[in-house]
């Protein structure tokens, strides 16, 4: 087909009037799209956000556990000589939070209220309320709080924590060391971080902006001004580096708190560790995936359901089970009667359990002459001694670990062992039958008991033989 230059000439100027058309409708609707990354807007939104971000005051009881000298003898003779004049001042707290509702709630971290007996919360103008607890969760370490408000008041818009993205920007504002309202810039550095001695029920939003003391319970803002996450943590050991509960967190466990007065989740009752190349090399899996059940609540709805020690939990309502803090984040989103389908790995078969959830108990109760032997010093590098409890059972603890040894990064001095290779130690013949058993070099599969602050934890250790 034979086009003449007019009409190639026509058909260009109607293409560049068109791409003109679109750009032209483009930049009209531009606003609307929701792209409103622009920093340089960071004045007037914070001219926006400031009314609804508040300091919290706490005092609490003095802790007269502390020496005043550092010197009993001191302490004793001060006290005697000056009387009331030399006692223990009471404790004061410094944090930060955001109005929730503009009815007067408040939320805040847990910690930043804990042992307090007066809270104060006081807004950018310098008005202050007193606050009582509506409620909290120390799982989460989120705090509702409410204040008698004699006008309404400015509150936070909830964003959504699951469209955040990773380097996008965000503000943080809070009160840090008490120097009053701060405002400090940062990207969102990571999703789904998991914070040790913080709890499992959190992924924690992980941001370079600058957090310190005081900016806990404290808003973590995407550049729209909504609420993506609470302020909590920070490292100690870095910098830039600061931790924030998500929002859709913070909304779901809020609005039990306000509701009810409390968080109701779901509780399995299992002590999960992580499955490591070792446990997963012993156990013959095919990845590190799931959870290993190292030990079983007495009367817990795991143990009814009939999980055992040993299992791996690979999944909760069709939801993979990746990390071991998968499962728990997963448990507590349930509540309490309903019914979680497990996929179990046992003895290499994958089964499906039913467990109909508890709530999580107050306490929770675990489950379940010194001698040298040379075989398990020949074998594994470590001597263990038999002892015998007040009901005549048998105990086996390790007793001494020799330095260099395979056991030596593994075990600890104290530790009881409970099974060899999936078969229960209950005496030092026990354990002699089946080390006879081991070959050279041979990976086998430990369950051990160790004391720890917070009680006895079961874990599976993987160790080689000499």
């Amino acid at each position: 087909m034979k086009i003449d230059k007019p009409n190639i000439l026509f058909i260009l100027m109607f293409i560049m009037k068109l791409s003109k058309f679109t750009l032209f409708i483009f930049i009209l609707l531009f606003p609307l799209l929701g792209i409103s990354y622009d920093i340089s807007n960071l004045p007037e939104l914070i001219d926006k956000i400031n009314p609804a971000v508040v300091r919290i005051e706490t005092t609490g009881e003095p802790n007269n556990e502390i020496p005043l000298t550092g010197d009993p003898f001191f302490d004793d003779f001060f006290k005697r000589q000056f009387g009331d004049n030399f006692k223990s001042q009471p404790s004061v707290g410094l944090g930060s939070g955001f109005v929730y509702h503009k009815s007067g709630l408040i939320v805040t971290n847990y910690h930043v209220i804990d042992r307090a007996n007066e809270i104060d919360v006081v807004f950018i103008d310098d008005k202050r309320y007193k606050a009582e607890i509506v409620g909290f969760d120390k799982r989460t370490d989120l705090a509702l709080l409410s204040i008698n408000a004699d006008k309404i008041l400015t509150e936070i818009t909830l964003g959504k924590s699951k469209n955040i993205k990773i380097g996008q920007w965000v503000v943080a504002i809070g009160n840090p060391l008490g120097l009053g309202t701060t405002v400090t810039t940062g990207i969102i550095s990571a999703k789904g971080r998991y914070v040790d001695g913080l709890g499992t029920y959190v992924d924690f939003i992980q941001t370079d902006a600058a957090l310190n003391k005081g900016n806990s319970g404290g808003p973590l803002l995407n550049l729209d001004g909504q609420l993506i996450g609470v302020n909590t943590a920070i490292a100690a050991r870095g910098q830039g580096i600061g931790f924030a509960i998500p929002s859709d967190t913070v909304y779901e466990i809020i609005e039990q708190i306000r509701i009810n007065g409390k968080v109701a989740r779901g509780w399995l009752g299992v002590q999960v560790q992580s499955i490591n190349d070792d446990i997963a090399e012993s156990l013959k899996l095919e990845s590190t995936n799931g959870a290993l059940v190292a030990a079983v609540v007495v009367d817990s709805p795991a143990e009814v359901a009939g999980i055992s020690q040993g299992d791996v939990i690979l999944s909760i309502n069709n939801k993979t089970i990746i990390s071991m803090e998968d499962l728990p984040r997963e448990v507590g989103r349930l509540k309490p009667g309903s019914i979680a389908k497990l996929g179990i790995l046992r003895n290499s078969k994958e089964i499906m359990i039913e467990v109909r959830l508890g709530e999580i108990p107050d306490k929770k109760v675990l489950s379940k002459k010194n001698k040298k032997n040379n075989l398990s010093r020949g074998k594994f590098g470590f001597d263990v001694k038999e002892l015998q409890e007040s009901d005549n059972s048998l105990r086996v603890i390790i007793s001494k670990i020799y330095p260099n040894s395979q056991a030596s990064p593994k075990l600890m001095v104290g530790d009881q062992i409970l099974e060899i290779n999936r078969v229960k130690i209950r005496s030092l013949e026990d354990l002699n039958k089946e080390l006879i058993k081991i070959n050279k070099k041979q990976s086998c599969l430990f369950l051990i008991k160790r004391k720890s602050n917070s009680g006895d934890i079961s874990l599976y250790r993987s160790i080689k033989s000499n």
